[in-house]
This record gives C-alpha cells, sequence and structure tokens, in this order.
C-alpha cells in the first residue's frame, strides 16, 4: 500500500511540475476536488474503506463456513442404534405401495365428439355398507 501511495504522490508531483514548466497552467478537470492532493486524499481514504470491506467480507465467509454442519456429521448415529432392513422386506415395502397407488388411480375416458374432455367414472358403491360409508362421509362434509 506504501508503494501505491508514493507512486500517486509521485505522480502527482509529476503533474504539478508539468503544469508549472509550460509557464501556462492547462485546465485539468477534477471534477468536485480542489486540487491534485485533494483527489489524492480522497482516494487512498476510499481505497482504506475498500481494505477494510474486503477485510470483513472474509471473516464473514470464514465464520459461515465454520458455522455450517456437513450432513454426513448430522446423519450420524450409535451404532446401537443403527436399523437393518432386508432386501425382502424392501421390496414388500414397495410393492404394497405401487398397489396402493394403482389401485387408486381410476381409469380416465376420453369424450368423443367436437371437443374433447377428460372424465373420470363414478365411484357407485356395490354394497350396502360402502353405500352407507358414502353417505356418511358426505353429511360429515
Amino acid at each position: 500500500m506504501n508503494e501505491n501511495l508514493n507512486e500517486q504522490t509521485e505522480a502527482a508531483s509529476q503533474i504539478a511540475e508539468a503544469n508549472k514548466v509550460g509557464g501556462e497552467e492547462p485546465s485539468v478537470s477534477l471534477g468536485k476536488f480542489k486540487d491534485v492532493n485533494a483527489l489524492l486524499s480522497a482516494y487512498n481514504s476510499l481505497q482504506a474503506e475498500f481494505t477494510k470491506r474486503c477485510q470483513r467480507i472474509k471473516e464473514l465467509e470464514a465464520s459461515a463456513a465454520v458455522d455450517k454442519v456437513s450432513p454426513t456429521e448430522q446423519s450420524v448415529k450409535p451404532e446401537n442404534q443403527t436399523l437393518s432392513i432386508t432386501e425382502e422386506e424392501k421390496e414388500n415395502f414397495i410393492k404394497g405401495y405401487l398397489k396402493e397407488i394403482m389401485g387408486a388411480k381410476s381409469k380416465a375416458i376420453v369424450m368423443d365428439g367436437l371437443g374433447t374432455g377428460i372424465t373420470t367414472p363414478v365411484n357407485k358403491p356395490r354394497t350396502v355398507e360402502e353405500a352407507g360409508k358414502l353417505a356418511k362421509e358426505l353429511l360429515a362434509k
């Protein structure tokens, strides 16, 4: 940072000398700054603030990385709490699940004619018990 400051100071002094050597001072637009030294001090303060912010961001990133816990560390269980499921149990569970899902699906019927629409067949009770359950469900609503 000191090197940059030295280079900037040298550049500012060279500009000032060049302005004086020509006899006539050419006008250089420095915007809202009065002279080159004011511009240089503003730049240095801006650079210092930028450096502080970068350091703060690195600190926050480091603390965030420490706070994160890997999923493998969360799922570690003591050996006496592990459960083992056999392949046969897995297959039976999956078959039962798929039967429930496939049984719940009703077949769709596409209507013929000018417009097409999709309807599902109405589930009608087949026994008196099913009719009673249906009536109870409708009355409960």
